[in-house]
């Protein structure tokens, strides 16, 4: 099913001139709430309570018109759409979509619905991804990052600055999603792991 955007986002040019987004990356402190960016650096929040933090979250980091009522529609029709039953909850400079309980998260379709996107002025610029799960290696001896509960898994790349947990041990990863911007398969960068609880 095709939605028509051309008409629509005619009349929102009017409000580009007063956006000026800076794509920095943020962690959520609380369901819905960011945390403060001050003179263009990212400032990470204390991580949520378990009790709040879903089984995962994508987050899309994106430039241009988020202000007005078309383009903000739109772009939750769009996510929405190919995000398998994820919510879809819209920043001044950011999407993210959340998954409360255990299923396959369709990572590759939710980035490409703003990926290949056609609305004006509207860029994905980077995509974070946090979920609880388990590291461990694929048959080839590269280490992998699995879904709790799902089997889902990545590859994943862990920086020698982060300590890696003992095998099996259940950990809540985030990390930046690399491949992306090419048809190849998709990779995790590891930017935190802590206990899962």
């Amino acid at each position: 099913m095709k939605i028509g955007f051309a008409r629509p986002f005619a009349r929102c040019g009017a409000c580009l001139p007063a956006v000026a987004v800076v794509a920095a990356w943020i962690l959520i402190a609380a369901p819905a709430v960011a945390a403060p960016v001050s003179e263009g650096k990212s400032t990470v929040a204390t991580a949520p309570a378990k009790s709040d933090a879903p089984f995962a979250r994508v987050y899309l980091a994106v430039r241009g018109c988020m202000s007005c009522s078309h383009c903000r529609t739109a772009i939750r029709q769009m996510v929405g759409s190919n995000a398998a039953g994820g919510e879809a909850r819209l920043g001044a400079d950011q999407i993210e979509v959340r998954y409360a309980t255990p299923r396959a998260v369709p990572l590759r379709d939710v980035i490409r619905s703003l990926a290949e996107s056609r609305l004006h002025d509207l860029s994905l610029v980077d995509v974070l991804f946090e979920a609880r799960g388990t590291i461990g290696l694929a048959e080839d001896g590269s280490t992998t990052f699995a879904l709790a509960e799902t089997g889902q898994s990545f590859p994943l790349v862990i920086d020698r600055t982060l300590a890696r947990p003992a095998g099996g041990k259940q950990v809540r990863l985030t990390a930046v999603v690399d491949g992306w911007r090419k048809k190849g398969a998709l990779s995790l960068s590891a930017r935190e792991i802590r206990s899962a609880g």
